[in-house]
Parts: C-alpha cells; sequence; structure tokens
C-alpha cells in the first residue's frame, strides 16, 4: 500500500505475533486517517455572521450614524433590562433596512462584550438561507465565549456525534445539549443576560415550516436561560403565527410603522451623507453649492420610506464618475413613467433608468453578453463568484457587468457571490408589466424559459468538457473498493464552484423546459453515455449524492415529456431510469465513497441493465457474480433493513418519508428516495403498532402495546403529547384529515378520540365486545371506521359517537384485523382473520366484492388513492394488488420469508410500501406483475463447497440437491431422494462423495462420479440437523433432534456408536485426527466424545442458547463455538475452561484460524486450517462476511452488498468465492478474484 497519500497512519485493533509466539489477533482492516480537527468546527459555517454576510449594498455596513439613533437606543436598553421578555423581533417590509439595523446592533453588542453570536439569512446563499445551521451556529458562537461552554459543547459533539449534523432532524434535542444545558451548567443562575444572539432575515430561508419550528422552540426554551434573542424578518405569516403563540415572552416591533417624520429625516441625513462622500473628492468650488435644495427634496421624496431606493441611487450616480451631477438632476427632475398606484413604481422607474442607461450606446451585440449573464444571475439556484461566473457563462462577467454595478454587487473579494444587491430588481426585471418597453426601451424582461434554456446549455456544456473518471486524482491504490474507506473533505475543493453548481443544479433548469430542442438534446445523450458515472463521482465527493437521486428523476420528467425524437428520448430515459435504480440499490456506499459507483454498484447491475451495456467493458478489476444476479431490477425499487420485526408502516402525504413501528418499541422515520434513517423516536416502552401521519406530514402518530399514544414532531423529533387512558394495549392509530383530531384502537375494546393538541380525550367509543384491531377516519372526519376481533366492522359518527352501520358479511363472520375507507369515503375494504378481502359499499352497506386468493389471515388493507385498486398484505408472506371494481388480481408479490404486516400505497399509485416481521420495509413497483421469486420451488437451506472449490452442494427445502459449477454456477448434477427438507451437506476431503441429512431422518452418500447414493443411513427418529465425513472419508457423524448422535461406517453402512444426549443435537463435528467427536446441543452445551468408542470425554459448559456450530483446532486441544446467545467461545478441552472472541479474526497457536461471520441473528464460524500451500490471508481466510452484514471483505478489495442480495443464510467460503442465500432465498455465487 502506498502510504504516502495520507498524513496519518492507524492500525485498528491488531496486535502482531512476537518471537514467542503469542496470539495475533486482528480486528479489521488497516485504516488511514487525517490528523483530527477541532470538534467545534462541524459547527462551524461560512459567510453568515455579521461580519462576513453577504450584504444586500456591498460590504456588510451597520447603519450611517446618526440614523435609527431612537430605534438603536431602544434596542441596547431592552438588551440591559433584565425585566423585558427574552426574545424582540423586528419586522419590516423589503428595503425598510432590518439587516443594517441587525448589523448595527451586532457591533454595539460586540463592543460591549454582550453579543454570543449572530447569523444572518440570505436567500443568495445556500448557506445562509439553511434554517437548520442555526442551532449550530448559535453554539459555535457561544463556545468562544466561555472555556466551560467550549468543553460542554464538545463533550456533547462527543457523546452524540450526529448534533453538529445539519440534517439532524430532532432540533429541542440539538439546542437542548448544544446551547441550553451547557448555558445552565457554565453560568451562574443569578446572571439574567448572558449574551445576546441576534439573528436577521429567517424569512428569506428556504423552509419557513421549519423556521416557525424554531421560533416556537425558541420562545419555549429561552425563558430559562440567561440569553436575549433578536430576530428580524419580513411579517410573513408563519412567522407572525409562530411568534405570536407566546405573546408575554415577546417585544415585537414593526419597523414601517416607524413614524414617517422619523424615517424621513433618516432617509434625508443618509443621503446628505452620501452625497458628500460622492463630491468631496472633487476640488471644483462649483460643487460647494450642490446638491440643488429641489434635487435633495426629490430624490428623499422618491424614496418613500424605502432605504432600498436612496441605497440603490446613490450607487448609480457614484459609479457615474465624472457624471454624477449629471445623474443625480436626470434622476431628480425624472417623471414617473407609468402613472400606477403601485408602491413599485418608483423604484421600477428607478430600475428602468438603469438598465436603460447601461444599454445606451451599446451594439446589440454587445447587450447580448450582459443580457446573457444577467439571466444567469438572476436564476441561478445558488449565487456564484466572479470567476466562477465567467468559467459557467464562457464570458468576461467582470467587464460585461461594469455597467450594472449599481444593481448586480460584484464583490472586489475573489471568492464572494455575485448578486443582486437586493430581492426587488429580480421581481422587477422578470415582470413584463414593471420591466416594460415604456420603462427600458432596450431591455426587454427576462423570460423564465429563455433563462432556464440558458442554464442547462451553460451546466451540460461544462460538465461534458470538464467531468471524467477519479476527476480529484486520487492515488490508484486508494480506489479500490474498502468497507472503511470514505471521501475526505479536502477531495471536494478540487472541483471548481462552477462545475459543482453544474452538477447539483442542472436538471433543476432541464425539468423547467416543455420541449427538449436540437440544441440541448444531443448534449444530454453525450452526458448520460459517456460522464453519468462521473458525474455521480463528482456528487459524492461534494456531499450531494441526494441531488443525483432529484436531478435523475427531474430528467425522467423532462425526457417523457419531451416530444422530440421519441425514440432517442425513450432510450436515454431508460438509461436514467437504470441509473436512478443503481443509485438507490447502492446509496449508502456511494454516498460514504464515490468510487463504489464503478466498483460494488456495477458489480450488482443485472445482466439486463442498460447502464451495464453502455459502461461495459471497465477499464479495472471487478468482483463478479457467478450465479444469483438478476436478469432485470426487482419490483422492489427499495429495501429497507434493520434489526427488529416491523409490525406497521406509513407514508406522508408526498412520499418523501416512511415511518415505522416495530418490536424494538421504536418509532423510524426513513427517506423514501434514499432508504437512509432520518430519526429514531424513543419512549414507547412496548411493541410499536401503529403510526400515523397527519395531513400535512408536519405529526406522527404512534400507538404501543405500553397503552400510550404519542404524537411527535416530524421536522424536529420532538414528542409533542403523550395521550394516556387506555387500559390495555394500542393497537392502531389514524390522524383525521380536517382536525387535530386522533383516533386510538385498543385491545380494551374501546376507541379514543383525542385532541392532538392539547392530549384531552374527547370521547370514549364503547361497543366492541373484542380488541379493536383497526381504525380509519373518512375523507370528511366525521365518522370513523374501526374493525375488532369480535368480527364487528362498524362506522361511527365522531359527533355522536354512535354506530352509523355494522358491516358484516351474511353467514361468514371473521375477526377484522385491518380496514380503510376509500378516499372518497363511499367504500370500505377489510382484511379479515379467514383470508380475505372484502369491499363493501357505505351507502347501501352491501358487501361488493370478496378477494380470495391468501392462504393465511389478512394484516392490512388499504385502497389506492383513485379507488381503482386494492393492496392486502398477509400472515403468508404475499402481497397482493387486485382490481377494486372487478376483483381480478393485477400483481403478486411474493419476495419475502416472512409475514407481512402492514401495507400502503403511495399516492400515485405506481408503488406500493410494505413491512414484514423479518425487519424489513420493501417500496414495489406495482406495473411488475409478480416479485422475482428464487431460482427453485423451494430455496437453498444448506451450501458447502468441495475442498477443491470447484463445486457447490445445495440442499433445499423441497429434498433435492444441486450439484453446481462453483465457476459458471451451472447445475451440473441434481440428486433426488430425499423425501423432506435437506438440512446439511458436506464433501469428502477428496470431493469423492457427499454426504447429506434431511427432515425425513435419513442420511445419504453420493458418489459423484456416478451420482447414485452409495449408502443410506437410517435409524433417527427425528430430524437430522447436521452431518460430517470424518478426515479419511470413512466415517460419518450425524446429529438429530432425536437426542442422538451417530457414527456410521461408510463401508458397511453400520453403525459404530449411538451418542446419546439429553438434547437436541443441532451440530457435529469431527476432529482433524479423527479420534475425537463435538456435537452442540439445544440446551447450550458442547460433548465431546472418543470417536472409537462412543463415551463420553467431556462437556464444556457456558453457552446461555443453542449451540450453533463447533469446530476443533488443528491440533485438537481446543473447541471453538458459536451459539445463539451471539458469542463465539474458544475452549480448553481439558479443563473446560472458555474465553470470549471479542475480536473479529483469530489465530490460535496452533495456528488455526478463526473468522467470525457477524449476520443479524447469529454469529457464524469459517475455520482454516494450516496448509502447505501459501493462503490468500496472510495464511488464513481469503473473506468474510463484514460484522453488519453489509460487505463481502476480502484481500484485494471489499464489496458492498446491496439490500436486495443482503446475506440470509449462513455464508460458506472458498477460496476466492463466497456463497448465500439472500432473503428471497435466491442462491448467490460472488467470485472476488475480479474480473
Amino acid at each position: 500500500m502506498d502510504l504516502s497519500y495520507a498524513q496519518s497512519v492507524n492500525v485498528s485493533g491488531c496486535s502482531f505475533t512476537d518471537v514467542q509466539g503469542n496470539l495475533n489477533i486482528y480486528n479489521g482492516p488497516v485504516s488511514i486517517h487525517h490528523p483530527e480537527r477541532d470538534p467545534l468546527d462541524r459547527l462551524r459555517h461560512e459567510m453568515i455572521s455579521y461580519e462576513t454576510r453577504h450584504s444586500s449594498y456591498g460590504d456588510p455596513s451597520g447603519c450611517m450614524p446618526g440614523t435609527r439613533v431612537q430605534l438603536l437606543s431602544d434596542l441596547v436598553s431592552w438588551t440591559l433590562d433584565d425585566s423585558t421578555p427574552r426574545v424582540y423581533w423586528l419586522a419590516g417590509m423589503a428595503g425598510t433596512g432590518k439587516s443594517t439595523i441587525s448589523h448595527s446592533l451586532c457591533e454595539i453588542l460586540d463592543a460591549r462584550k454582550m453579543l454570543g453570536a449572530s447569523f444572518f439569512c440570505s436567500r443568495g446563499s445556500e448557506t445562509a438561507r439553511n434554517a437548520r445551521l442555526i442551532v449550530p451556529t448559535i453554539a459555535y458562537g457561544l463556545a468562544s465565549t466561555s472555556p466551560a461552554i467550549r468543553s460542554d459543547i464538545i463533550k456533547a459533539i462527543g457523546d452524540h456525534p450526529r448534533l453538529a449534523e445539519p440534517t439532524y432532524i430532532n432540533v429541542e434535542d440539538q439546542f437542548d445539549k448544544l446551547i441550553r444545558r451547557p448555558i445552565q451548567t457554565s453560568i451562574s443562575r443569578n446572571l439574567k443576560t448572558y449574551k445576546v444572539i441576534v439573528i436577521d432575515a429567517v424569512d428569506e430561508c428556504s423552509d419557513l415550516r421549519f423556521v416557525s419550528t424554531l421560533i416556537r422552540l425558541i420562545l419555549k426554551l429561552s425563558f430559562d436561560l440567561p440569553l436575549k434573542l433578536f430576530i428580524a424578518s419580513r411579517d410573513e405569516e408563519l412567522i407572525h403565527n409562530a411568534f405570536y403563540s407566546s405573546q408575554d415572552l415577546l417585544t415585537a416591533f414593526q419597523l414601517h410603522e416607524v413614524e414617517k417624520h422619523v424615517v424621513v429625516d433618516d432617509i434625508r441625513l443618509f443621503i446628505e451623507k452620501s452625497l458628500l462622500d460622492i463630491k468631496s473628492p472633487g476640488l471644483d468650488r462649483t460643487l460647494d453649492a450642490w446638491p440643488a435644495p429641489f434635487e435633495l427634496f426629490r430624490l428623499i421624496e422618491h424614496s418613500g420610506r424605502l432605504f432600498i431606493y436612496p441605497a440603490t441611487a446613490l450607487r448609480y450616480i457614484r459609479e457615474g464618475g465624472k457624471l454624477f451631477k449629471a445623474r443625480l438632476s436626470d434622476m431628480a427632475n425624472r417623471e414617473p413613467k407609468l402613472r400606477r398606484k403601485q408602491q413599485t413604481s418608483m423604484i421600477d422607474d428607478l430600475y428602468g433608468h438603469i438598465l436603460q442607461q447601461a444599454c445606451a450606446s451599446k451594439e446589440e451585440g454587445e447587450i447580448l453578453p450582459m443580457r446573457r449573464l444577467l439571466s444567469i444571475i438572476i436564476f441561478l439556484q445558488n449565487p456564484l463568484p466572479i470567476y466562477a461566473l465567467t468559467e459557467f457563462a464562457q464570458i468576461d462577467a467582470e467587464v460585461h457587468l461594469s455597467a450594472l454595478t449599481a444593481v448586480i454587487h460584484v464583490p472586489t473579494q475573489p471568492e464572494a457571490a455575485v448578486a443582486p444587491f437586493h430581492a426587488s430588481f429580480p421581481d422587477f426585471v422578470t415582470d413584463p408589466s414593471r420591466c416594460s418597453r415604456e420603462r427600458c426601451p432596450s431591455f426587454a424582461a427576462l423570460n423564465a424559459a429563455e433563462c432556464h434554456i440558458i442554464l442547462a446549455l451553460s451546466c451540460m456544456d461544462l460538465m461534458n468538457s470538464s467531468l471524467k473518471y477519479n476527476i480529484c486524482g486520487i492515488p490508484s491504490d486508494m480506489t479500490v473498493s474498502r468497507q472503511g474507506r470514505v471521501n475526505l473533505p479536502d477531495h471536494m475543493t478540487k472541483i471548481s464552484e462552477a462545475l459543482k453548481y453544474a452538477c447539483v443544479y442542472w436538471a433543476s433548469h432541464l425539468v423547467e423546459l416543455q420541449e427538449l430542442g436540437s440544441d440541448i438534446l444531443p448534449l444530454i445523450r453525450h452526458f448520460l453515455v459517456t460522464h453519468l458515472l462521473h458525474w455521480i463521482e463528482c456528487l459524492s465527493i461534494l456531499g450531494e449524492l441526494e441531488t443525483a437521486l432529484k436531478s435523475l428523476e427531474s430528467a425522467n420528467i423532462a425526457l417523457l415529456r419531451s416530444k422530440a425524437t421519441d425514440v432517442q428520448c425513450r432510450y436515454l430515459q431508460s438509461l436514467v431510469e437504470d441509473a436512478l435504480r443503481c443509485l438507490q440499490s447502492n446509496f449508502e456506499a456511494v454516498q460514504r465513497n464515490a468510487f463504489e459507483i464503478y466498483q460494488s454498484a456495477f458489480v450488482w447491475l443485472p445482466k439486463g441493465s442498460l447502464l451495464r451495456k453502455v459502461y461495459s467493458p471497465v477499464p479495472y478489476s471487478l468482483p463478479r457474480i457467478v450465479l444469483g444476479l438478476h436478469d432485470s431490477w426487482p419490483p422492489a425499487n427499495l429495501v429497507l433493513r434493520f434489526d427488529s420485526g416491523v409490525l406497521t408502516v406509513a407514508l406522508s402525504h408526498d412520499g418523501s418519508q416512511a415511518a415505522s413501528g416495530s418490536l424494538d418499541n421504536m418509532v423510524r422515520i426513513w427517506n423514501t428516495t434514499t432508504g437512509l434513517l432520518e430519526a429514531e423516536l424513543k419512549g414507547h416502552t412496548d411493541v410499536v403498532t401503529s403510526v400515523a401521519f397527519s395531513r400535512s406530514s408536519g405529526k406522527l402518530a404512534s400507538g404501543s402495546w405500553d397503552k400510550t399514544v404519542r404524537i411527535w414532531d416530524v421536522r424536529t423529533g420532538e414528542l409533542e403529547a403523550e395521550l394516556t387512558g387506555h387500559t390495555d394495549g394500542v393497537t392502531s392509530v389514524a390522524f383525521s384529515p380536517i382536525a387535530d383530531q386522533v383516533c386510538s384502537g385498543s385491545k380494551d375494546f374501546t376507541l379514543g378520540i383525542w385532541n392532538a393538541k392539547t392530549g384531552v380525550l374527547q370521547a370514549r367509543l364503547r361497543g366492541h365486545v373484542g380488541a379493536v384491531n383497526s381504525v380509519s377516519f373518512s375523507p370528511d372526519g366525521r365518522r370513523v371506521l374501526s374493525g375488532s376481533s369480535d368480527t364487528g366492522l362498524w362506522i361511527w359518527n365522531t359527533e355522536t359517537g354512535r354506530v352509523e352501520a355494522d358491516l358484516v358479511s351474511k353467514g361468514n363472520r371473521a375477526m377484522v384485523l385491518s380496514a380503510a375507507f376509500s378516499q372518497d369515503g363511499k367504500r370500505v375494504v377489510s382484511g379479515t382473520q379467514d383470508g380475505t378481502v372484502r369491499i363493501w359499499d357505505v351507502a347501501t352497506r352491501n358487501l361488493e366484492a370478496e378477494l380470495k386468493g391468501h392462504t393465511d389471515q389478512v394484516n392490512s388493507v388499504a385502497f389506492s388513492s383513485d379507488g381503482s385498486r386494492v393492496v392486502s398484505g398477509s400472515y403468508d408472506g404475499i402481497v397482493r394488488v387486485s382490481n377494486a371494481m372487478t376483483g381480478e388480481l393485477e400483481a403478486e408479490f411474493k419476495g419475502h420469508m416472512s409475514v407481512v404486516s402492514s401495507v400502503a400505497f403511495f399516492q400515485d399509485g405506481k408503488q406500493v410500501i410494505l413491512g414484514s416481521l423479518h425487519g424489513t420495509i420493501h417500496i414495489w413497483n406495482t406495473a411488475a406483475r409478480e416479485a422475482g421469486l428464487p431460482q427453485h420451488a423451494s430455496s437453498e437451506i444448506c451450501l458447502a463447497f468441495s475442498q477443491d472449490g470447484e463445486h457447490l452442494a445445495c440442499g433445499s427445502g423441497s429434498g433435492t440437491i444441486w450439484i453446481r459449477n462453483a465457476g459458471t454456477g451451472d447445475i451440473e448434477v441434481e440428486l433426488e431422494g430425499h423425501t423432506d427438507l435437506v438440512s446439511s451437506v458436506a464433501f469428502s476431503h477428496d470431493g469423492s462423495r457427499l454426504v447429506s441429512a434431511s427432515w425425513d431422518e435419513t442420511v445419504r452418500v453420493w458418489d459423484m462420479h456416478s451420482t447414485r447414493v452409495v449408502a443410506e443411513f437410517k435409524g433417527h427418529t427425528d430430524s437430522v440437523s447436521s452431518v460430517v465425513f470424518s478426515p479419511d472419508g470413512n466415517r460419518v457423524v450425524s446429529g438429530s433432534y432425536d437426542k442422538t448422535a451417530r457414527i456410521w461406517d461408510v463401508a458397511t453402512g453400520k453403525v459404530m456408536a449411538e451418542l446419546r444426549v439429553a438434547a437436541e443435537v443441532r451440530c457435529v463435528a469431527f476432529s482433524m485426527d479423527g479420534s475425537q467427536i463435538a456435537t452442540g446441543l439445544v440446551d447450550a452445551t458442547i460433548r465431546i466424545w472418543n470417536a472409537t468408542t462412543g463415551e463420553a470425554e467431556g462437556e464444556l459448559i457456558g453457552h446461555t442458547d443453542v449451540v450453533w456450530a463447533v469446530a476443533f483446532s488443528h491440533d485438537g486441544s481446543q473447541v471453538i463455538s458459536s451459539s445463539a446467545d451471539r458469542t463465539v467461545r474458544v475452549w480448553d478441552k481439558t479443563t473446560g475452561q472458555s474465553y470470549r472472541m471479542t475480536t473479529r479474526y483469530l489465530q490460535l497457536l496452533d495456528s488455526t484460524e478463526i473468522f467470525i461471520h457477524d449476520l443479524r441473528w447469529m454469529k457464524t464460524l469459517e475455520i482454516a486450517y494450516p496448509t502447505k500451500q501459501p493462503s490468500a490471508l496472510g495464511g488464513g481466510l481469503a473473506h468474510s462476511v463484514s460484522e453488519d452484514g453489509r460487505w463481502i471483505l476480502g484481500e484485494e478489495r471489499d464489496c458492498w452488498i446491496p439490500p436486495h442480495y443482503r446475506v440470509f443464510g449462513e455464508p460458506v467460503f472458498s477460496g476466492s468465492r463466497v456463497s448465500f442465500a439472500d432473503s428471497t432465498g435466491r442462491l448467490v455465487i460472488l467470485d472476488m478474484k475480479g474480473t
């Protein structure tokens, strides 16, 4: 390995054998780390404090001396008066000078050592418009005010690293741990005001709902803190309502309601001082009388109460150079061009005049570059610095913007962004009624569609010319797939700002186009067939990979909508869809390491993938899927896996989030695009049986067997209410679509109607005589549907609390487990214990359809949004989508090996989400008729490689055994004979024979040349669980659930010894010399036997659950065992003492190597004995499964396993090959050697 690239090297969890031969313990791959940064750097963000902010008036500045005197004095008094409210809201219209006031207040507080932190929001900066950065920024500022606070904040980040992430969802928890607790711990309670926090222009944040939540949180949590918070914004409705939710905690001031004479006096002073600065460099005595009183009066009159007018006008006058007098006179003497009663008329005239003057004396060819630049600047999603703007537009931006510097800020600092001075200018220049030919004959208003074409073309040109493989020039050995390898922060600095913009935003401009013309379609094709993977690499390095998914979806929409060259668009659309599926399946791996898009992700592309065809062959070596690769993408667009069974799932209204409740008492919120976990909501003390989003998706209700219903804020993760009153477990919850109401059903036979805000129980509905398993509101919120174990399916009036209808199928009563209204409220669907789905007419109460097909109880049902289809999930592990009118089956998904507990349609009806007790959530594409099933009617239950690694034996649930060529995956031999599940297979050492054990109570020995049974051992009286050859191949030992192990003579078929024990035998093993046998039992013990006499020679006690696997060390002195108690132990066979393996790899003194495969529900063993041939991994195992089950680890490279293929059964290894069954039973053979 080339270590010159690293700044420091750390070999984790390893100790090396010394000359005396002590243990060599290895616990993970070599990892390379960069030096530790200050933990507080994770809270630090650029260009958001008052000193570094992006100002609407150029360089950041406060109020001109002598202006806003009274207001600033009042603000200082507020900060010093401990009796005043903790929060001050300065509200005002655009252009009234809020930011300059905030800036001045910061300067005053800073000088007095009272400023705690400042955050100046701006829609012109992606960072500054992200409201989720406000709390971390405040924490960063407060940390610099006190060593004690700094220490507490660092400790909080150390204990909870995700607190520092901008995506941390629980803002209350973040505020509490990063601000509230450190302040309360470090600052004396006698101190009323320690510091003041200033937050400006929160209305310019992109997510005003989150801003509203944050304001409410600040009002709630700040009352007992020695902090005061000053917040400035426009008087937007969401912000206004948030502030006035707690008026007693607030001082509010409307800036635009200041008496006009006060504002006029401040504007007069501002104009007079600014004009004085303009004329002061000159020596002309005629300037003594300038400006004329009339001109000064008119400029003040035109300004009204808006500071933005004189600021813009004076900038225009100043930049006139020697013509400043003429410019002032011209502006003062100009009458409004359009005499309309609009608030914007005066500023519109000013902007129109500036544009017209910029175009004066210019040829059309000179105006076009200026117009192109304005089009780009106004419609950029994120502003760019001048050098990046030049690269992006391929125009000298500085030259062509020189005439527009009165309205466009062109900073002198090279890294600062070029942007309009004020939001009012883009509003003007894009409105034809304001930027009209009358106002500006030479410059027509910008057309949004034309501007997006310019931007989309510029993005495509730049990406096609700049993107390439390994764009950051990372050393080749660092591009190889490794589990622990991640993108490094300094990599992104090697990507230009212009290219960053193009990669992130190209699709947002493309989707605005109604038609893809001949000018852009060839560029799109070149990008998709040449640079698609390079683009994904780039976005991963930039930390913007989720943008890739959204961009591909937008591109798909644009291609689908376009009428140009249908065949070409369809081809490109297929490529985009393929890339979207690839990225969704491998998002977690590619997000961490950009090069996984070329490696692991490419490995698992389906055989028929267009992406595979377009980008093959690859110029580097990759692992190869010998067997088990899908021909096409499976119907499940996304698979989410975790360690606890899922009882319930629900979708947000827009489908962007899914919530789940599980057996581990947790509520989780997932991103349905990326599959990433966004929040874990802790609080329930028993299993979570039901979850439901509110209509706005801002709140989530959860019900649990702990007898409570909890209401959560989805954005913050905050618990808003705990509803108590049920006397038994809650089984179902539902939000009213029109009111702040929640309905709950319980095992106590009742329904509860609750106020979701106050937590007050509004009604208790009684009448059922069995558990209420399902509740659902009608679309108008006036009725509730309940399904019960008493077979009742009732519709209740929520106002009267009475039953309006009892829907019962005559002569066929069964427990109702799930029920739901259609979205028009006219029909009801129910799922019952007898496996039937029924559809009812609400008005007539008649049964419309009875859908059969499930073979076990139906746990969950739902209508599609248009009511045309019904989805049902059953205990039989099958999901069925049926036509709600005809009852015809439209799709059936069988890709599960566990109970389907919950199902729901996405709003568009194209996808279904389902949860299972296996601990998975699937998002299925309903366009697929049938899920990808395992290759055989019965999936492979047990696997074994031959000693030479050339053959793989696969025992199935049907009793058939397949012998596959391990290099091709082809079935070479099919062995029939067993009449029940094959539980264990093993090759003899020379590979000439195979032994198999079955639930049919027999053991069979097969000749691999003739494929015939050469011996059949009968005698066990229960299922045979495990079988293995002796090292010389002359004997076989079998273990059975009949509480015996038997030693068989292969030649004669006779029982040589019967080993009787007190519990079922789960596993057996021979020692390497064949003298002893070990048996692992269901009672958690291990027995050691003499293989010749059958006498017991020892008992090993220490495990607390079933022993899954046993093996001897090479010299026979030690025994290794794995148990359902999730431990692996190494035993001294003589003393019976053991120690628990705490590492994943261990080499014993006799060179026996142990590797643990840590699957979710068990730890499995891989044992390697010393051989004369050199091993692939330092004399040991070549490969293993990572602890989290997400990776296959190898010597030369690792390989990520997508959730679709995640290991379900016990993997087996041979040389460079690994074989395992995935969660659908599909057999996979992966060769890590590479192609």
